[in-house]
């Protein structure tokens, strides 16, 4: 693949524009405001043009609360924006490597490097969102600390066929709405620096006359690595963090 200069917080993922940015096993579903009103602040409210302008986001970045896992606690935050007027079901995927375990529940080696082996891993969720307010946006968090994400994209099988939206969202007896196709939205590659663990991938879901279904995607990077480490609000990833690793401990016997 072709590399191509994309700043961050500005669109990136188009398979006809290929890019790359320089420099415990299951999602965590979030509500709104279980994030913090940074968040909410940082997606919410604000016209299409000054969407993650870097003017928008200083302010919000700048020691009230996190809007990236990063650096401080150990998550992929994978956050949906539906900026149409219609509802919208996300089908949001990401790939990690998990170790492989044999007959007796141990971890398989590899004889010749004395590695532990792994294997891909798909995980999807999918998050239906409504026009409008605080049911516009929904985020997923994805541990990454023992099992590394190493792909965050829409679509089942992260493949440019895959419908990565559905308008009008789950219907009566689990029918769908029209299926939109992932098409030239790149997933994200960790091998490839596009996102790393503490990152926050944004998929934005916006009205598009000339796209099927009148709906356009576009993927947004906040970087983790440049968020604040001291806040004048609550950590909120760090306290999950701690709140689950507590949570661990008093499991074990």
């Amino acid at each position: 693949m072709s590399a191509k200069h994309t700043k961050r917080l500005a669109p990136m993922g188009r398979r006809s524009d290929p890019w790359t940015v320089p420099v415990r096993v299951g999602g965590i579903l979030l509500l709104t405001s279980a994030v913090g009103a940074g968040v909410s602040a940082l997606v919410g409210g604000c016209g299409t043009g000054s969407l993650f302008n870097p003017a928008f986001v200083n302010p919000l970045v700048g020691g009230q609360v996190p809007v990236t896992p990063g650096p401080g606690a150990d998550f992929v935050l994978a956050r949906v924006l539906n900026t149409t007027d219609q509802v919208l079901e996300f089908i949001v995927t990401i790939e990690r490597e998990v170790l492989v375990l044999d007959d007796q529940g141990n971890f398989q080696v590899d004889e010749a490097t004395g590695t532990f082996i792994t294997r891909p891993q798909r995980e999807t969720v999918r998050l239906t969102t409504a026009p409008g307010g605080n049911t516009s946006e929904l985020g997923v968090l994805f541990p990454c600390d023992e099992s590394p994400v190493t792909q965050v994209g829409l679509g089942e099988n992260l493949l440019p066929t895959d419908r990565a939206v559905f308008v009008g969202g789950e219907g009566a007896a689990g029918a769908t709405g029209f299926g939109v196709p992932a098409g030239d939205l790149n997933p994200l590659l960790l091998s490839e620096g596009n996102f790393n663990c503490g990152d926050t991938v944004i998929f934005r879901a916006f009205r598009s006359t000339g796209q099927a279904g009148g709906v356009g995607l576009e993927t947004f990077l906040l970087p983790g690595s440049e968020q604040p480490s001291i806040f004048r609000g609550p950590d909120t990833f760090v306290n999950l963090q701690r709140f689950i690793e507590s949570q661990v401990r008093e499991d074990e016997p």
